[in-house]
């Protein structure tokens, strides 16, 4: 009897998850009975076992036993994200998004890639730009205005992705298994994470040793960059920078100073599940130990708190999803939250964001909450960036940083150029130029999260296999 392959895990998980496609299909036409989730989830592993009885027969090469419905948890999500809420019918697009939440959804992807592109602009222009001086044309003023949301945009980014991953620990928690949850977690972080330092520090050590680049030597006074990165290319900031503890124990790894976020997400997605665990079982989870963390880091705690307002967000659509179809509301409550949110984002430009981001969090979780219960169908132009927003805001928020610095090696001496409109060209260009090679770098490594995934997967049960046969013995 040989060892399962990852071949035989991806051709499993796509013949089940194309059954629970063409079941939530049924459950969504409004011709058809109700299906109730119990249903459809025990239609589901029904499928799943019915496949994986033929691969326990006697003719069965692979000999693979029945898999645990918890491995296809991330793999079902993937097939969702990746198709993205664009991908579907062209009926539908025609008509509106009908599937609940499918239009709000997109426009939040989009917004992912909006966030991702503020943040990298507001680099760029700190980067190029020299500080402000007191006057500037109405072009250069609205790009200080607007280079001053980089922060602002990662509170937002929080709350999306505490809405994102509160979902998919719903979604699991009454069959929980660390052990898939962190192959899910690890295997989306990872694939960006490993290459974005390797190309980061490859390009940070050019512009060190072979450019003496002022800007990698913190000369330039940026605020984004004021320290020489020759320190922060040892290996152990690297080994830190993989273990998730940069901006917590050790720098961000060479320029790469937006790393500082990632390792904030990544000890929320231990600690919010550890809480839901602990709290549902009523038992203590081994992993509660990961927020004393936050002894070290004290914003941690203000960070996770925004997150947590997108965690509560998918706490109140899921509650109220009933209300959301029998009660619909009218735009007007659209418009106001998204003109409490607008207020919010002109209020902290101007007094400063120390101590707004809870408010400025919330504002955006009431402003999600009306658009999650307005659905409105999303624009055709809206699309191409919610795709962008799924499938590449990732790979731009981790790799940007050290391009853009690549570029200013390139392009300055020993001080920052002044607002001119040739140089806020070059701003623009350095901006695009990151964003296009970004979107690349995502086609090369985010699209094969499945892959890795399922790949993880299958070492996991060939480890629960040999568990069974010495138990068995």
């Amino acid at each position: 009897m040989s060892s399962i392959s990852i071949n035989d895990v991806i051709a499993l998980r796509n013949d089940v998850l194309d059954k629970n496609a063409a079941l939530r299909n049924v459950a969504s036409n409004p011709n058809s009975v109700s299906v109730s989730g119990a249903a459809r989830g025990a239609a589901f592993d029904a499928a799943m076992n019915t496949a994986l009885g033929k691969a326990d027969s006697p003719n069965s090469v692979s000999g693979v036993r029945a898999l645990p419905s918890y491995c296809l948890h991330g793999a079902e999500k993937d097939r969702r994200r990746e198709s993205g809420p664009t991908a579907s019918s062209e009926q539908n697009r025609g008509r509106g998004d009908q599937i609940p939440g499918q239009g709000a959804f997109t426009i939040m992807d989009a917004m992912r890639c909006v966030l991702a592109v503020v943040v990298a602009f507001a680099h760029a222009w700190y980067l190029l730009i020299e500080d402000y001086r007191g006057q500037a044309s109405i072009a250069a003023s609205a790009g200080y205005f607007l280079a001053g949301y980089a922060h602002a945009s990662v509170i937002l980014f929080f709350v999306l992705s505490g809405f994102w991953i509160a979902r998919s620990v719903d979604g699991r928690v009454g069959d929980w298994h660390w052990s898939s949850y962190l192959i899910d977690r690890l295997a989306r972080l990872l694939v960006v994470l490993l290459p974005a330092l390797a190309i980061g520090g490859a390009l940070d050590a050019i512009g060190v040793y072979v450019l003496g680049s002022s800007t990698h030597l913190g000369t330039t006074d940026t605020y984004v960059l004021r320290k020489d990165v020759t320190g922060a290319l040892d290996w152990p900031v690297l080994l830190g920078n993989i273990l998730f503890l940069q901006g917590i124990v050790v720098a961000p790894f060479g320029t790469n100073g937006p790393l500082w976020s990632l390792a904030y997400e990544f000890w929320f997605y231990i600690w919010f599940p550890a809480i839901v665990i602990s709290w549902r079982l009523r038992r203590l989870s081994i992993f509660l130990v990961f927020i004393g963390l936050a002894w070290i880091s004290p914003f941690m705690v203000i960070g996770f708190g925004c997150w947590l307002c997108g965690a509560a967000l998918h706490r109140l659509t899921k509650t109220h999803l009933s209300d959301f179809r029998r009660v619909p509301i009218g735009r007007i409550w659209l418009v106001v939250a998204g003109g409490i949110l607008i207020t919010t984002l002109v209020v902290v430009r101007i007094v400063g964001l120390g101590g707004l981001e809870l408010v400025l969090a919330g504002a955006f979780t009431l402003f999600l909450y009306i658009l999650l219960r307005k659905n409105p169908p999303s624009p055709r132009w809206l699309r191409s960036f919610a795709s962008y927003g799924a499938k590449a805001s990732f790979s731009l928020y981790a790799l940007h940083f050290p391009i853009m610095a690549f570029v200013a090696a390139l392009l300055l001496d020993s001080e920052r150029l002044p607002p001119a409109a040739d140089n806020i060209a070059l701003v623009g260009f350095t901006l695009a130029l990151a964003v296009v090679t970004c979107g690349l770098f995502a086609f090369l490594t985010e699209r094969h999260t499945a892959r890795i995934r399922s790949f993880f997967y299958a070492k996991l049960l060939s480890v629960q296999k040999a568990q069974d046969r010495r138990s068995v013995s």
